[in-house]
């Protein structure tokens, strides 16, 4: 009888005992039974009790052909057959390491064996100032920055787990952390923008690119330039006057096209500027925006990245991906798995946006997705409590658009580890109906000062995680388990607090002010110190300690508020204060936002 696997076509032993080692590592599944492994279009796996049979068009895809013999296992299953196929060409996740959250090495390699055995095969790193440019050594100071090493280290390691490890930077805007420098002055339009035009400012991209080159195997690369909204407002404005902004940035455009043609780079570029530029009022997903011809016809060869993380019907995405088509270029889609409201992941919105996305771009076999994990304001939250979110984008590219939700659930099951039950007990910091940075909002805001959270919505967060604490303190007490543990109960606690002061203040329960005072913030404040803890171990686990400080601040002005609150208490309750002025304000209904400075303290920066 003829063997269907032609031992040319095999992959070879090393290759799949390597990726069979390391899918292990991802699920703790162990696959005893022998598996012929043989090169092909798509994903084919057919198994039944004794040898199975896997065709797979690359390494990732290999490697999520042993994901789902590992699946299969976990689930008592003795047989599995089954045929898939990509509907993105290119599909995978872009980690934010510009928020202080720079992850090590070791954890970006753990990162690519999940992402891998989910069989996607695309990485980017987001990087504003965290990479070396060695002639510019305020670049990424104090920030954690990789190196050149490291960033080889980490490509090598993609490569040999079928994984594109992509550049990702910025050419324009986003580059604060560098330009907040004396020395970068000469480089600023504004404070976060660099200054078109100038011949330092492509000195200085050409040399980010010069030290990009040889770390990365791919000739990919993302420029970024998105939310430039003040260019050619500030220094360029005051040395040339003002100029069709339109013709600004494509001028810029085609300069830093030019240098990635230098190094053999294909560039690709967030798409936000050219529709705002043509919206009357500067909306991204304004139905009205106009780009003139002349504008597209003048668009120098670059891929545009239309990225979305807010709608919730299909037809916007349609619409949008229309609207790219109009400019002649691929269109890459970049959604994202909400990992930046504060803490925890918020599941439920990334399911509500993101389901109806990828069922569009899988529609339209659009060639490049990305999953895009932000970290907003601090990167409070980790990406391994995220990467359930990674599923959506798995299950769309190598099922299409009828991909099905159980299928995600099943592989987050496996991939985290961690019950369905507690993953969705760590929703409940995010309560559905209370908006996506209530919970932030609360643990960071002070506790005397009204911030904007109606009392209905702090009501329905404190049931919901009052509801979650109890599966949490039942779940095995892995640290991210019990860091979510621990943030929900100070949310409980904080919530109390507040409701505690203002109603025992405004009805002179003297006694209750007293047990605040001396109970309720003692314990808030040991809540807070077992927090921050937690926090910074997990960080540790993941991350470069660099940028941590920046929570660790927050932790200490939480907790010291506390403290100076019950002294005033005190000082109330003794009658050396005749009054709390804080908490003789009213409360008014508006909130400024969900970041750190704009619910710590009414002060604005100045």
């Amino acid at each position: 009888m003829t063997n269907p696997f032609d031992s040319a076509l095999l992959w070879e032993a090393d290759t799949l005992a390597f990726l069979r080692d390391r899918v292990s590592a991802v699920t703790g599944v162990t696959l005893s039974f022998p598996i012929r492994a043989e090169k092909g279009p798509g994903l084919t796996i057919h198994w039944k009790r004794g040898e199975a049979q896997v065709r797979a068009e690359d390494k990732a895809a290999l490697a999520r052909g042993l994901f789902l013999l590992a699946q299969a296992v976990r689930e008592g299953r003795d047989a599995l057959n089954t045929e898939q196929g990509r509907h993105f060409a290119h599909c995978g996740a872009m980690l934010d390491m510009s928020r202080n959250r720079v992850m090590t090495v070791e954890a970006v390699k753990r990162w690519i064996d999940r992402q891998a055995a989910l069989g996607l095969n695309l990485l980017m790193l987001y990087t504003e100032d965290t990479y070396e440019i060695p002639a510019y050594p305020y670049f990424g100071y104090l920030r954690g920055r990789y190196t050149q090493k490291q960033l080889k280290e980490i490509d090598d390691y993609a490569y040999s787990m079928g994984v594109e490890l992509v550049p990702c930077i910025q050419t324009l805007a986003h580059l604060k952390q560098f330009l907040q420098w004396p020395s970068s002055y000469p480089l600023r339009d504004q404070d976060d923008i660099l200054l078109i035009d100038s011949e330092a400012t492509y000195d200085f991209i050409d040399a980010a690119l010069c030290s990009l080159s040889p770390c990365f195997r791919s000739r990919r690369i993302h420029i970024g330039m998105d939310e430039a909204h003040g260019v050619g407002l500030g220094q360029y404005l005051k040395r040339h006057g003002y100029a069709d902004r339109f013709q600004l940035m494509s001028r810029h455009l085609s300069r830093v096209v030019e240098l990635c043609g230098k190094y053999g780079f294909r560039p690709m570029m967030w798409s936000d500027m050219f529709f705002r530029l043509g919206s009357a009022n500067g909306e991204y997903y304004d139905p009205a925006c106009h780009i003139p011809q002349s504008v597209i016809d003048a668009l120098p060869p670059v891929e545009m990245v239309y990225w979305d993380y807010y709608h919730t019907d299909e037809a916007d995405y349609e619409r949008m991906l229309a609207q790219h088509a109009r400019l002649g270029t691929t269109t890459v889609f970049a959604g994202g798995v909400w990992a930046w409201s504060g803490f925890l992941p918020n599941y439920r919105r990334t399911l509500r946006t993101m389901e109806p996305a990828l069922r569009v771009c899988a529609r339209r076999q659009t060639d490049t997705v990305l999953a895009t994990f932000w970290g907003d304001d601090g990167a409070e939250a980790d990406y391994e409590t995220a990467i359930e979110g990674l599923t959506l984008f798995s299950e769309a590219c190598w099922q299409g658009e009828t991909f099905s939700l159980s299928a995600c659930e099943k592989a987050a099951d496996l991939l985290t580890g961690t019950p369905a039950e507690v993953r969705r007990a760590c929703d409940a910091f995010h309560a559905d109906q209370c908006g996506s940075y209530t919970g932030k909002i609360l643990i960071w805001s002070d506790p005397l000062y009204p911030n904007g959270v109606p009392k209905e919505h702090a009501d329905a967060l404190l049931n919901a995680a009052e509801a979650a604490v109890p599966v949490l303190e039942k779940a095995p007490q892995t640290l991210p388990t019990r860091y979510a543990l621990l943030l929900l109960q100070t949310l409980c606690g904080k919530i109390r607090l507040i409701r505690t002061l203002r109603a025992g203040y405004e009805s002179g329960d003297r006694d209750a002010m007293r047990r605040a005072m001396t109970e309720e913030i003692p314990d808030l404040i040991a809540a807070y110190k077992a927090l921050a803890d937690a926090h910074g171990e997990l960080w540790e686990s993941e991350c470069k300690r660099q940028g941590w400080e920046v929570l660790s601040l927050r932790y200490g002005g939480a907790m010291e508020r506390l403290r100076d609150v019950a002294g005033e208490i005190g000082r109330w309750l003794d009658g050396r204060l005749d009054r709390i002025e804080e908490l003789d304000e009213p409360v008014l209904p508006d909130g400024k936002g969900g970041w750190y400075d704009q619910v710590s303290t009414p002060s604005a920066k100045t």
